[in-house]
């Protein structure tokens, strides 16, 4: 005879060839459920995605904030434990066929590409900007979309821009700034949670338009002083506080003048903030080893770091939030190749604030 066997139920139907045993106590319900969470908590996304067909219970149980915080942790902490593989990123291409078949050429072509779109990566949600003042949250596994409301900016190729995760407040942001003046830069920021955007200070520097590098629960810019040929600066902004703070560079780091200081970048390596030119790979890298000291160490042969996994989404010109499909694809490539990446992890954070 079928056995039928529920954790779910309060009531087990057993074969007649077994004893008749009484109904299962609560705490042995909640140790089914413990146990059931642990398993599930090791899959992969995708199969997790799967997994939520099951039943209604199977997907409360995947569905619930307190197990995707649980299973982003995992995924964090299985990608620091990985002696093989670097970091995990994410780029975005309109050219992913290209991308596939030259992975170890030049990419400084798909980065301009990559950072026309691209506004930055948090808990396995992407922020992307597939047309000029339309800004979309996605995550690409789930293929959940959050539109953004439009931003109150002038067309303008004179942006930097950011996305993060304010742990405290539990809230994503994304700050965008605007060159305003000769030597300024104007702020705003929007709540995920609120759905509102929010003006803040202004900052007497020149914001190197690229993404910003999201460390420590802070997004990190290169900046420079235009009325100074000798002020450059790193800026970070703190999501829950608000405030810019500057972070002195490297003492012995080479200065640029001109069109020269748009090829300073920001990266992640070795989970250290670094700081590099494009001429200077793969050759010289400087490494904050020590955040909070603002210790700077250079690395001679970057080409020696592991290789990083980077995760591509096909971004088509004709993009349409919830209605274009997405192409989502894994490659492998140099670390010096994807520096200025964003990292990127594989999760179930809805981009959707709960109700």
């Amino acid at each position: 005879m079928k056995r039928n066997i529920s954790i779910h139920h309060t009531h087990t139907q057993f074969s007649p060839f077994h004893t008749q045993f009484s109904e299962p106590s609560v705490s042995m319900e909640h140790l089914c459920t413990e146990t059931l969470g642990d398993i599930l908590k090791r899959l992969e996304v995708r199969d997790l995605i799967r997994c939520k067909s099951v039943c209604k219970y199977w997907l409360s149980l995947i569905s619930d904030p307190d197990f995707i915080k649980c299973h982003l942790n995992r995924r964090y902490l299985s990608g620091r434990n990985n002696a093989e593989v670097g970091h995990r990123r994410i780029a975005i291409s309109t050219d992913l066929d290209y991308l596939m078949y030259h992975p170890y050429n030049s990419c400084y072509n798909f980065f301009d590409i990559n950072y026309r779109y691209l506004v930055g990566s948090c808990n396995g949600l992407v922020c992307i900007s597939p047309h000029f003042n339309e800004i979309v949250v996605i995550n690409p596994l789930t293929r959940e979309v959050k539109k953004i409301p439009n931003p109150q900016i002038p067309e303008t190729n004179s942006l930097c821009w950011g996305f993060g995760y304010d742990s405290i407040n539990d809230d994503y942001k994304i700050v965008l700034g605007l060159r305003k003046g000769e030597n300024r830069t104007c702020f705003q920021m929007f709540s995920l949670r609120s759905n509102v955007w929010k003006v803040l200070e202004e900052v007497n520097y020149v914001f190197i338009s690229a993404p910003g590098i999201l460390y420590k629960g802070m997004l990190h810019w290169v900046a420079y002083d235009i009325l100074s040929k000798e002020k450059d600066a790193i800026f970070s902004f703190h999501l829950t506080d608000q405030k810019f703070r500057e972070i002195p560079h490297p003492e012995k780091y080479p200065l640029c003048f001109g069109k020269l200081r748009a090829s300073m970048c920001l990266g992640i390596m070795e989970d250290c903030l670094c700081i590099f030119h494009h001429w200077s790979l793969p050759h010289s890298v400087w490494v904050m080893k020590d955040y909070n000291k603002q210790s700077w160490e250079i690395i001679e042969h970057a080409c020696e770091i592991k290789h990083d996994i980077v995760h591509c989404i096909k971004l088509l010109a004709d993009y349409i939030p919830n209605k274009s499909p997405l192409c989502y694809e894994t490659l492998y490539c140099h670390t010096w190749e994807f520096l200025r990446a964003p990292l990127f992890v594989e999760s179930l954070v809805s981009p959707h604030s709960p109700e």
